[in-house]
C-alpha cells in the first residue's frame, strides 16, 4: 500500500507504463502490418511490371521467331545473333529452345546450345502455358525472374522462348522503401511514446490521487481532498471519491460519537455488563461489572480470553450447557456470605444465524439492597406487629373486664383506664414516630432551618424530660464551649435529636449516676457529646442500635415506655443536617453519643 500510494514499485507495476507498453505495441504493430502490406505490395508492383515487360520482349521476340522456326529456316548463328541482339537492348538472358526443349540459341554461353534444358516453367511453356518463377541464384547471390513464353504456331508450340533478368534493383528499390519505413517506424515510436507519456500521464495522475486518498482515508485521514481539473469520467471519479471522503468522515464521526455515548453510559452504569464474542472471548466488561465480580471473589478474565470459565462460574457447567444449547435468555441469583451480596444474572444472547450462537451479554445487577430492604420490611411490619399486638392485646383485654363488671368498682375502673391511658399514649406516639420517618424516608419532612442557642435549647429538653418522665433524675452537666453557643438548624427537630438522646440515657442510667452534655468546634462544626455512666451496650449491638425497633434489652425498654424508633429519628435528622451520628459503648462503662451538627454562620453565608 505504501509503494502505491507513493507511485513506486516495479515497472510493470505501474498503470502508466502498462498504457505505454499496450500504446507502443498497438502502434508498432500496426506500422509493422502497414509497412509488410506495403513492401509485399510493391514488390508485386514491381515484380508484375517486369513480368509485363518480359512477356512483351518474349512476345516481339516470338514473332521473329516464329517463321523461322515454323519452317525450319532459323539457324542456330541466327538465333544466337538475334538473342545477343535483345540481350544488349534489354540486360536480360535470353534462350530459344525447340519443341523438344533443346536450345537452339542463348545469349549467354554457347556450351548450352544443343543440349536439352528441363525446368519446370520451361515443361508448362512447351504444354502452351504461359509461366514464370523467381529463383535465387546461387552464382550471384541475386535474385532473378524467369519467364518462358511459348512460341505457338496454328495452337501448336513449336519453341519456348526462356527470359531471365536480374531483381537486384527491385531488391534495392524495395530496401530503400524498408529502410525510410523502419526510420518512420521509429520516429513514430519514439513520438507516440512522449505522447503516451503525456497522455498516460493525464489518466494516471488523477487515478494516483485517488489512490494516495484512499490510502489516507484507510488511515482514518479523510481531510485530503482531490483536485478535480476535468470534467470527464476521470473528473467525476475525484469528485466522488470527494464526496465519499466527506460521508465517511460523518459517518465515522457519529459512530464514534455514538461509540464514545455508549461506552460512556456503559463504564457508568451501576450493573456490570460483560461481552463475549461468538467464540465466548471476551471483548467488553465494564468498571461495574470488574466490582460486582470481585465481590463474589471470582477472577476476570483478560479481554480477547475466553469468558466461558466465567460464565461456568456464575451459573454452573449445567446452566451453561443449557443456556449454549437453548440460545434463549437465563436468569440466575448468586449470593455470597463474605461478603453479603446478593447478585443477579442476566444472561442473553446476541442474533443467532442459522443456530449459530454470535455472542452472549451477560448483565450483573446488585440486588443485595433490595433484598436487605426486603429482608428490613418484612421485619418492620414484625416488629409494627409485635410492638401494636402487646398494647392492643391489653386494651382489649382490660376493656373486656371493664365490660364484664369491673366498671362499677371505682378504684379498679380508674386502674384500669390509667393503663388504657399509658398503652394508648404510647401506640400514639408510636404512629407519630413512623409517621415523622416516613415522611423523612420520602424527603415530605419541611425543614426551617436558623440559628439555635445549643444552651438554650439543652436546658430546655432537659426541662421537658423532666416534666415527662416521673423517675429520679441522675446528676446531669451540661458544658458549651463558648465557640460553639449556637448551631444552624431546625429548632423543633434538633430538640427531638436531644429529647431522644436524653431520654435513653435517663433510662439506663442510676439515679446515683450522671449524664454529661459537651458542645465543642470541631472541623468548623458543632460536635456534641451526650455520655452517661449506665450500664453500656455490648459490642455487638452497636452496629444495629439505629434500627427501626431494635433494643439492646426489650423489656425493660418496654417499661419504660420506649418504642424503638429513638434512634432512628435521631440518626434521620442528624444526617438531614450534614451531620453524622455514632456511639461508642462498653458493657459496665456507659454509652456515649457522638453527633455534628452545622455550626455558627455569618450574615452573607446564611443569605446564600
Amino acid at each position: 500500500m505504501s509503494a502505491i500510494s507513493l507511485g513506486g514499485g516495479k515497472l510493470f507495476n505501474s498503470l502508466q507504463w502498462k498504457i505505454i507498453f499496450i500504446y507502443i505495441m498497438l502502434i508498432l504493430f500496426s506500422l509493422q502490418l502497414i509497412s509488410v502490406y506495403l513492401v509485399q505490395s510493391l514488390e508485386q508492383y514491381y515484380l508484375r511490371n517486369y513480368k509485363d515487360s518480359l512477356e512483351n520482349q518474349a512476345r516481339l521476340l516470338s514473332v521473329f521467331m516464329q517463321p523461322g522456326i515454323g519452317e525450319g529456316q532459323l539457324w542456330v548463328e541466327d538465333t544466337v545473333s538475334l538473342a545477343r541482339d535483345f540481350r544488349d537492348l534489354h540486360e536480360m538472358e535470353i534462350i530459344i529452345l525447340d519443341n523438344y526443349a533443346n536450345v537452339i540459341g542463348a545469349s549467354g554461353s554457347q556450351a548450352l546450345i544443343g543440349r536439352r534444358l528441363i525446368r519446370d516453367e520451361i515443361t508448362r511453356a512447351l504444354a502452351g502455358n504461359l509461366s514464370d518463377e523467381v529463383r535465387f541464384d546461387t552464382v550471384s547471390q541475386e535474385r532473378r525472374y524467369y519467364l518462358a513464353f511459348p512460341i505457338v504456331n496454328e495452337q501448336s508450340t513449336i519453341g519456348v522462348i526462356y527470359l531471365s533478368g536480374s531483381l537486384q534493383s527491385v531488391d534495392d528499390t524495395l530496401n530503400e522503401v524498408k529502410t525510410i519505413l523502419l526510420s518512420g517506424v521509429g520516429i513514430a515510436l519514439a513520438v507516440s511514446f512522449l505522447l503516451g507519456i503525456v497522455l498516460t500521464k493525464t489518466i494516471t495522475t488523477p487515478i494516483s490521487d485517488v489512490t494516495d486518498q484512499a490510502y489516507y482515508m484507510a488511515r482514518g485521514d479523510f481531510s485530503r481532498k482531490i483536485k478535480v481539473q476535468t470534467a470527464d469520467e476521470i473528473g467525476r471519479l475525484g469528485e466522488t471519491f470527494n464526496y465519499l471522503a466527506d460521508q465517511l468522515s460523518y459517518t465515522i464521526n457519529e459512530m464514534s460519537s455514538e461509540k464514545s455515548k455508549v461506552e460512556a453510559i456503559i463504564n457508568n452504569m451501576s450493573d456490570g455488563i460483560v461481552a463475549l464474542d461468538g467464540k465466548g472471548s471476551l471483548i467488553q466488561v465494564n468498571p461495574s461489572a470488574k466490582r460486582l465480580i470481585n465481590k463474589l471473589r471470582l477472577k476476570v478474565p483478560d479481554l480477547n480470553r475466553s469468558g466461558f470459565s466465567l460464565l461456568r462460574n456464575l451459573i454452573g457447567a449445567d446452566e451453561m450447557r443449557r443456556f449454549i444449547r437453548r440460545q434463549k435468555p437465563l436468569t440466575a441469583e448468586i449470593s455470597s456470605l463474605s461478603p453479603e451480596v446478593t447478585i443477579e444474572v442476566k444472561i442473553a444472547p446476541f442474533k443467532v444465524d442459522r443456530g449459530k450462537l454470535d455472542g452472549t451479554l451477560i448483565v450483573l445487577h446488585d440486588i443485595t439492597r433490595e433484598r436487605e430492604l426486603t429482608r428490613r420490611q418484612e421485619e418492620f411490619v414484625a416488629d409494627v406487629s409485635h410492638e401494636l399486638r402487646t398494647p392492643l392485646a391489653t386494651v382489649k383485654s382490660y376493656i373486656e373486664t371493664l365490660l364484664d363488671g369491673a366498671a362499677e368498682e371505682p378504684e379498679t375502673r380508674s386502674r384500669f383506664l390509667n393503663v388504657l391511658t399509658v398503652e394508648t399514649d404510647r401506640m400514639v406516639t408510636m404512629v407519630k414516630d413512623l409517621l415523622v420517618l416516613s415522611q423523612m424516608d420520602s424527603s415530605q419532612a419541611y425543614w426551617q432551618r436558623s440559628e439555635v442557642d445549643l444552651q438554650e435549647l439543652v436546658s430546655e429538653a432537659v426541662g421537658q424530660l423532666r416534666q415527662k418522665l416521673k423517675v429520679q433524675f441522675p446528676g446531669i452537666r451540661v458544658i458549651i464551649d463558648p465557640a460553639c453557643t449556637t448551631v444552624y438548624a431546625d429548632r423543633d427537630k434538633i430538640m427531638r435529636v436531644f429529647s431522644n438522646l436524653l431520654n435513653n440515657a435517663v433510662k439506663y442510667t442510676p439515679p446515683d449516676g450522671e449524664i454529661i452534655i459537651r458542645a465543642e468546634v470541631e472541623d468548623k462544626q458543632a460536635k456534641v457529646l451526650i455520655e452517661d455512666t449506665g450500664s453500656g451496650i455490648p459490642e455487638s449491638e452497636l452496629p444495629r442500635v439505629f434500627e427501626r425497633f431494635y433494643r439492646v434489652e426489650k423489656t425493660r425498654s418496654r417499661d419504660f415506655g420506649g418504642t424503638g424508633l429513638g434512634l432512628s429519628i435521631a440518626r434521620k435528622v442528624v444526617e438531614a443536617h450534614g451531620g453524622i451520628i455514632w456511639i461508642e459503648s462498653k458493657p459496665g462503662s456507659g454509652t456515649k453519643v457522638f453527633f455534628t451538627l452545622p455550626g455558627p454562620v455569618s450574615e452573607e453565608g446564611r443569605s446564600t
